[in-house]
């Protein structure tokens, strides 16, 4: 790994470390002991995976009293161990040629555990293109009322746009408590360049943001947090059991009908057990346990599931369709004294108590630079819709140890361009029909030559930020040296760009894409029901047919929303 997707995954991960060393110093009670599941046991249904959907979609479906409700997540409880630590195969644009590490939660709560927290609804025009190729009811429009529904907005000012945000849903966002000073200096170049400030969650999109996020005073709000700890113990009809791996659906051969799923328990995977669904079962296992799960249980590609003896339920394009945000930085700002945020060992402690018991005014609570976002427009965006194609994220570098320094002080920033709807498409597959084996990878990046062009035009603004006043004033030096040809990337020369330096941002979506029957590569269809298969349904970022114009997280949750109503509506609730 690099040393600035090092960053980036600490960015994703501290907040939850720190919420972990905060609980411990709290006393918080351990009131959430895993439920016991009973093989051969009967619910309504079966949600599986308590991830950034799965978690809402176990919620909503519980308050129904007269429903039973089972949720099962293979990771344990929040915070834990949390990472399935996925691993791509090996390809020549990616990671120098080597396997890239794709992080993923296995933990309840999913990735909204271990992300950066950014709430980012990506683009109006997403869903409109969404329904314009057949995806009834996904609108910009019809899906706005399933983000508010979920959100609490605590920064009044945001908050009093009612046409695009709420408060009293279960989910927390709003801005982190602390002020970073380069943060700032960051937004205030922007404006200097001519992006205004804006809420990217209302119809603007092209501009500066300080984000918000899925956190309250700096503590971390996954949906396991937001959606599952109020009601665990007080809705008689939702069970949630962790450590349980689904293995495969039980689907009636003869009319296609999911009844249930096989199970394993994770720390004993000889213990083995089936439980039945009265009425559905909902995968929302993630981008990629989803369509490995589908594909065990006889719902993906013949000419991949015959060879390994599985049984053929029904012939759909599985595990195509993989998208992903991802970049190849390569503009640093080295920092002056005034601007470094190094403080002695003794300042960091003291920003380690405040943090715990002073009510997160600390730099430990925030993601430092990375909270100011920006989404800007290349050349080759369509200039006549407000659709910006290139969103910038700030990382931090320590020239100290960066496995012990924490992130939020750091002497370098990064800018980390990425291409907000990439044309480059991956898949993934299986070669083995063991569960607890990884499926094969292959996420493609920059295969269209389209995603060069784009990125290489991100830098020339990157070089322009940085000679802005605000930047040069407050110390930021700008180092374009590496600043590659088009031929340089491609042949992978310089040390800082091509193969080497590209990887994730982790927004992988699409390999159960959503689409109406028509649409050969269609997985489920807009009421997000597997094609050809009843009772059986998929939620969460997998159905993406395009990705979103953004950070993935509050769209899973909207798609957790949307689902369960369309669920109620099926049931006659």
């Amino acid at each position: 790994m690099n040393s600035t997707s090092t960053c980036v995954a600490a960015v994703s991960y501290l907040p939850t470390i720190m919420t972990y060393i905060t609980s411990v110093i709290n006393q918080e009670p351990d009131t959430k002991q895993p439920a016991q599941l009973q093989d051969g046991e009967h619910f309504d249904f079966i949600v599986v995976g308590a991830g950034s959907a799965g978690c809402v979609v176990a919620n909503r479906l519980s308050e129904v009293a007269d429903w039973s409700v089972l949720l099962l997540e293979a990771g344990g409880e929040e915070p834990g161990r949390m990472d399935w630590a996925y691993k791509t195969q090996k390809q020549t644009t990616s990671c120098g040629g080597n396997e890239c590490y794709w992080p993923r939660g296995k933990v309840l709560g999913g990735s909204s555990s271990i992300n950066a927290m950014i709430y980012n609804r990506g683009n109006s025009h997403d869903y409109n293109h969404w329904a314009e190729k057949g995806n009834v009811g996904w609108s910009y429009e019809e899906v706005l009322p399933y983000f508010k529904k979920s959100e609490n907005n605590i920064d009044p000012d945001i908050a009093n746009n009612t046409k695009y945000h709420s408060v009293g849903g279960y989910l927390s966002v709003g801005r982190f408590p602390y002020e970073e000073r380069n943060a700032k200096t960051i937004y205030e170049a922007f404006k200097e360049i001519g992006y205004d400030g804006i809420d990217f969650n209302t119809e603007t999109h092209s501009g500066v943001m300080s984000v918000q996020a899925t956190q309250e005073n700096g503590e971390r709000r996954s949906t396991n947090r937001a959606f599952l700890e109020p009601i665990r113990n007080t809705r008689r009809n939702l069970k949630v059991v962790t450590g349980v791996r689904v293995t495969k659906v039980l689907i009636h051969a003869e009319n296609k009908t999911a009844y249930g799923v096989q199970y394993a328990f994770e720390g004993n995977r000889n213990a083995t057990g089936k439980v039945f669904a009265k009425k559905e079962v909902i995968i929302s296992a993630g981008t990629i346990n989803s369509p490995q799960l589908l594909m065990l249980s006889g719902i993906g590609p013949k000419e991949s599931l015959a060879p390994l003896g599985i049984p053929i339920i029904k012939d759909l394009k599985v595990g195509q369709n993989l998208q992903d945000h991802f970049t190849a930085p390569g503009v640093f700002f080295s920092l002056n004294e005034d601007a470094r945020v190094m403080p002695s060992n003794e300042d960091i402690l003291i920003d380690s108590l405040r943090y715990s018991f002073s009510r997160r005014d600390s730099p430990w609570a925030s993601i430092a630079a990375c909270k100011t976002v920006a989404k800007i427009n290349s050349r080759y965006a369509n200039k006549l819709i407000d659709n910006p194609d290139i969103q910038f994220i700030f990382t931090t570098k320590s020239s100290h140890d960066e496995m012990i320094m924490p992130f939020c002080y750091y002497d370098q920033i990064i800018v980390n361009p990425l291409i907000l709807r990439p044309k480059s498409r991956g898949y993934l597959t299986i070669n083995t029909t063991d569960p607890f084996s990884q499926p094969l990878i292959y996420p493609n990046y920059f295969k269209e030559p389209e995603d060069i062009d784009v990125i290489l035009e991100s830098y020339k603004v990157a070089v322009e930020l940085g000679k802005t006043k605000a930047l040069t004033d407050a110390g930021f030096k700008v180092n374009a040296s590496f600043l590659p040809r088009r031929e340089d990337f491609l042949s992978g020369t310089s040390p800082l760009w091509g193969p080497e330096a590209v990887y994730t941002l982790h927004h992988q979506s699409g390999t159960c894409k959503m689409g109406p029957k028509k649409d050969a590569a269609a997985i489920v269809d807009p009421q997000l029901k597997v094609h050809g298969v009843e009772g059986l349904r998929v939620a969460d970022a997998s159905i993406m047919p395009y990705i979103t114009s953004g950070n993935t997280n509050a769209p899973c949750i909207m798609i957790g929303e949307k689902v369960s109503d369309i669920i109620k509506q099926a049931w006659g609730q």
